[in-house]
């Protein structure tokens, strides 16, 4: 068998038992959930994208309220993603959602440790670097949250794979992942970055690049950011969908804490587990590649800081696992066991105790976290079923069918309830965004806007459901055991 044939019958082999590992992992997951309270979603948020998906089915458009055109959806394209789940009337949605999520969630393993493999120049035995992706915490409950984190996990990896092992005969698809990726997280769009630095470094080194090409990638991208202002524009007036400025305005408070305390927070994001017991290699292959001018390494660095920089100044929220930016986490982990690799080959502790004793560490810790994350997702899942979406189905169970009801959380409600919603968080309802936090002058855009019900956790707002009757409330165990509050519905009118 020669060299070639060879290589490839590892890749086949690694690839299989990264697709089973990632069956494993991603149902391991699932069955947490399933033994807890049963099948469902993480995040509220989730039920916005399924929301969307169904009406575009349904009626041909982009509705979260049927007949009412908004974007209240960051992501379109996993939106679209999310449409055959609901050509079926049934729960086939779930179905094709945790399906589709763990392709995604397997194929971003094996682009991982194959990019680990071009990065070093040696095809490991097993692929344990596409397995430590695998059991990452918190990407596999990213992968079963029903959002879009692990398709824009993919882009990046892709993006990054072909750009560090200098794939510069496919300039094209590399312009196609840049122009796509805004319509998965806007924020992708900051991936332009690392493409313009190496290609600019390349001209500098008369690599075969060209201006001439650069101008074109960038006309290329250019055209889908227009696409995308004007997709939004159509339909809410903006040029970024609404979350983008109700986020900014709902968490103002958080600007309080110093800059530098709120770029911590985002980097702890990433050392929270095994990460931790990583950052020795992500700081050595970050000086090794200083010190030998690996600029498409260096590319990635400043992605990652720069990616953490522009969440510390704009939405430096890290509730829910950090989940704005768990996206840097693969790039982290990438950088960091190249560079424990590396660490260990340089030095005198190859082969000792010491390596074997730090590797099992990480081990132990990535297993430990792995269940922890599992418990977690779980817990996630339990508060939003027997919270958003229990108190959704009883909207549609009891009150009446032209029902307006104002609603911090919109997304179980959209789907289970279909009542008209007024949106407190801006997502639908972007008019309340300038006065988001002030409770006086949203009391008085309800009563203008003639609302019947007011669905909120009591806790989130100071005086806004004071004297306010209590028709409902879900008397669900898990989110008080977390530190919450039941959701309870107000007769607001």
């Amino acid at each position: 068998m020669n060299i070639r044939s060879k290589e490839n019958s590892i890749f086949i082999n690694h690839n299989w038992l990264l697709i089973l590992a990632g069956i494993i992992v991603q149902l391991t997951y699932l069955g947490f959930s399933y033994n807890l309270f049963g099948i469902g979603f993480p995040l509220d948020d989730s039920w916005i994208h399924q929301t969307y998906a169904r009406n575009l089915v349904e009626y041909g458009d982009w509705f979260f309220i049927p007949g009412v055109s908004s974007a209240g959806s960051t992501s379109p394209l996993w939106t679209l993603f999310l449409t055959p789940g609901h050509l079926f009337q049934t729960d086939f949605y779930y179905y094709w959602t945790f399906f589709l999520s763990g392709i995604l969630f397997i194929g971003s393993s094996i682009i991982f440790q194959r990019l680990f493999q071009k990065i070093i120049g040696k095809t490991t035995k097993y692929p344990w670097a596409g397995l430590l992706f695998l059991s990452e915490w918190h990407l596999v409950w990213s992968a079963n949250s029903g959002m879009e984190t692990i398709l824009f996990v993919l882009i990046i990896l892709t993006f990054f794979y072909l750009l560090l092992t200098k794939a510069n005969k496919i300039l094209w698809l590399i312009w196609l992942l840049l122009g796509v990726v805004i319509f998965v997280r806007p924020d992708g769009i900051t991936l332009l970055g690392p493409y313009v630095l190496i290609f600019l470094i390349n001209i500098a080194r008369k690599n075969n690049f060209s201006i001439k090409n650069l101008s074109f990638g960038i006309l290329f991208v250019t055209f889908f950011v227009i696409l995308y202002g004007l997709f939004n524009l159509r339909l809410s007036g903006e040029v970024l969908p609404n979350t983008f400025f109700a986020k900014q305005a709902e968490y103002q408070i958080l600007y309080s804490k110093p800059l530098i305390l709120r770029y911590f927070e985002m980097i702890l994001v990433s050392l929270t587990g095994s990460g931790i017991l990583l950052l020795p290699g992500f700081l050595y292959y970050f000086y090794r590649s200083i010190k030998e001018r690996k600029w498409e390494i260096l590319s990635a660095y400043i992605w990652f800081f720069g990616y953490l920089l522009i969440y510390a100044v704009r939405l430096p929220a890290t509730y829910q696992h950090g989940r704005y930016v768990i996206p840097t986490i693969p790039l982290y982990l990438l950088l960091s066991v190249i560079g424990i690799y590396l660490l260990f080959q340089d030095t005198i502790v190859k082969r000792t105790l010491i390596e074997f004793g730090y590797k099992l560490s990480i081990i132990a810790v990535l297993v430990i976290f792995f269940f922890l994350g599992g418990k977690a997702y779980a817990e996630d899942v339990a508060i939003i079923q027997s919270e958003m979406v229990a108190t959704a189905t009883w909207i549609n169970e009891n009150l009446q069918s032209d029902a307006v009801i104002a609603a911090h959380d919109i997304g179980a409600i959209g789907f289970f309830a279909d009542r008209k919603i007024i949106d407190l968080a801006g997502l639908i309802s972007p008019e309340v965004i300038p006065f988001i936090r002030d409770e006086d002058r949203l009391s008085n855009y309800l009563d203008e806007n003639h609302a019947d019900y007011l669905v909120i956790f009591p806790g989130w707002y100071d005086k806004l459901d004071q004297s306010k009757k209590v028709i409902y409330s879900t008397e669900g165990v898990y989110s008080p055991n977390a530190g919450g509050e039941n959701m309870t519905i107000f007769i607001w009118d």
